[in-house]
């Protein structure tokens, strides 16, 4: 299987912006602040239209009196997106994405600050749960593993994998229900389908070892 060399339309979308912190145009927008941790320092800043509906929200998390965090809305008061700079650097690397029916759906981290995506999370809208994670292990906006999630959003059903960076990916991993590998399947000939299996007992030891001998990705031989 061989992964994309290009960026998805998010990736592009959110790269476009990345490292930088533009001050939001809030012009008609009626400001209210407020001090959420009683320090005596306002930390949270609403921005409220016309029709009383919440257009932005700024939130300062490390008490230095900056805004670290933006939370849009439509005009309706409907969540669009957040930026954030979550390691407080002044370099926005957190995105978190919104249907329109203010439903989260992706997030999106640079890790490095070098104005590349380490970490795309996929999310299904109507329960929130967690379904794919795509990871650029080596941070250099490569996406090299795939993770893809159970009904319950926590445990993991299988990864996909490219361990030697060439771009195809070569191991396959299933899961048990209780989060524990069940199978591992490796291409060592470069086919694009693995040729070796390793599985596992639902406790985590080992069990046997199959191989395709035939070159039809199924296994004939087991040990």
């Amino acid at each position: 299987m061989r992964l994309p060399t290009i960026y998805s339309l998010a990736a592009v979308i959110s790269l476009a912006a990345a490292g930088l912190i533009a001050a939001p145009d809030t012009t008609g927008l009626f400001k209210e602040g407020k001090d959420t941790t009683g320090d005596g320092k306002e930390d949270t800043w609403t921005y409220i239209n016309n029709n009383s509906k919440i257009e932005l929200i700024e939130s300062d998390n490390n008490a230095d009196g900056k805004a670290d965090k933006w939370r849009y809305f439509t005009k309706e008061g409907v969540a669009t997106k957040t930026e954030s700079d979550s390691d407080f650097d002044g370099t926005l690397d957190l995105w978190i994405i919104f249907d329109e029916a203010g439903n989260k759906i992706r997030t999106e981290k640079d890790e490095n600050n070098d104005g590349k995506l380490d970490q795309i999370q996929y999310f299904e809208p109507a329960s929130g749960n967690l379904t794919k994670a795509e990871i650029a292990s080596k941070k250099n906006g490569q996406y090299d593993t795939f993770v893809y999630y159970a009904e319950d959003g926590k445990t993991k059903a299988r990864m996909e994998q490219d361990s030697d960076g060439d771009g195809n990916i070569n191991v396959w991993t299933e899961y048990y229900l209780n989060g524990k590998m069940k199978q591992v399947g490796y291409d060592t000939k470069k086919t694009g389908k693995p040729n070796v299996w390793q599985t596992f007992k639902e406790d985590g030891s080992k069990d046997k070892a199959g191989f395709d001998t035939d070159g039809d990705g199924q296994p004939d031989k087991w040990q």
